[in-house]
């Protein structure tokens, strides 16, 4: 009964506030969707949830399996080639089709306005570890703003083996795709097959070296991909955001501001106090929380897993800060 009572409640307030959401929707600023990729555990819920302003449109990983709609984890498809599964799907997401992946408050609930209305949305925001491998495919094909997240790999290592999440079933999945392999990852084969069965600190590493690999590949052929990173974005948060919303085309406002004030500037500085998606966190402390998780020996062995891939970022050593612009 309790249940019932708390379900009937969050219908009642989301048909309350379904009025203000639709003219937030109807009146954010038009513009083109923005695509957000970059791995898993590089803070690309963070980084979504800071450009999520009112009325904005924010679809969260539709391409998850989890979600149980789309069936495979980093998908890939060749720019410039013609994949009718994808482009049908993305297509509908860009026109608010699928709502069950849309992140919006009061949107959780099939019975909610949002899922049963058609607001006249103006434009799109969709943040998608899980289709990172897709992000030249979709710019290719698509009119949108495509950007890319790069984490120290230190970080993404700490993360992903703290939580315990899979790491060589992905690169034995990665081993058997042909187009994948040919076009960016065949330099690796030895190493991805060395750790394939094993889900420790150097496949972790692999993993991270493999999806990033990939995507510095569709940076360098597509000028139109942006691409940010996360400890610079955590530096100075207030004022590298403010020149994102100017990069992306977002209203940026004094309310804007301090929404980014409470997600960046407050919270503990240790990692373990977060849930696994929390967003309002101390950023400056999140950046480099893997200085405080991880040994030496093991960030030694990261950093040079990662230097075999040869990216021009976080070329310095274990404390490194990338020293190029913002975003490009």
């Amino acid at each position: 009964m309790s249940d019932l009572r708390l379900a009937a409640g969050k219908l009642r307030d989301a048909w309350l506030a379904y009025p203000t959401q639709r003219r937030e929707i109807r009146q954010c600023p038009a513009g083109k969707p923005i695509f957000i990729g970059g791995t898993h555990r590089s803070g690309t819920t963070w980084f979504a949830q800071m450009l999520a302003v009112p009325g904005l449109w924010y679809i969260h990983e539709p391409f998850n399996p989890n979600k149980k709609i789309w069936q495979e984890a980093f998908s890939y498809v060749r720019p410039g080639h013609e994949n009718t599964a994808v482009d049908t799907y993305f297509r509908s997401l860009l026109q608010g089709g699928f709502r069950q992946t849309a992140n919006m408050p009061h949107c959780d609930h099939p019975l909610m306005p949002l899922r049963l209305m058609n607001p006249s949305i103006q434009r799109v925001m969709i943040k998608d570890p899980l289709a990172c491998l897709l992000t030249g495919y979709l710019a290719a094909r698509f009119d949108i703003l495509p950007v890319v997240l790069f984490r120290h790999p230190a970080g993404f290592v700490a993360s992903v083996t703290r939580l315990g999440w899979p790491v060589g079933e992905y690169l034995a999945a990665f081993l058997k795709r042909a187009e994948l392999m040919q076009d960016h990852l065949e330099p690796y084969r030895e190493l991805m097959e060395r750790h394939q069965h094993s889900d420790g600190i150097e496949a972790a590493a692999v993993l991270h070296g493999v999806l990033n690999v990939v995507q510095w590949n569709q940076i360098q052929a597509n000028p139109s991909i942006r691409y940010y990173v996360f400890e610079e974005l955590c530096q100075d948060p207030l004022s590298a955001f403010e020149k994102v919303f100017c990069d992306l085309n977002l209203p940026y406002s004094s309310a804007t501001r301090g929404i980014h004030t409470a997600l960046c500037l407050a919270g503990s500085k240790d990692p373990g106090d977060y849930h696994t998606h929390a967003v309002a966190r101390n950023s400056t402390a999140m950046a480099d929380s893997w200085k405080r998780q991880l040994p030496v020996e093991e960030v030694d062995t990261i950093i040079k897993t990662w230097l075999g891939f040869n990216i021009p970022l976080y070329q310095e050593g274990t404390s490194d800060v990338p020293g190029n612009q913002v975003g490009r």
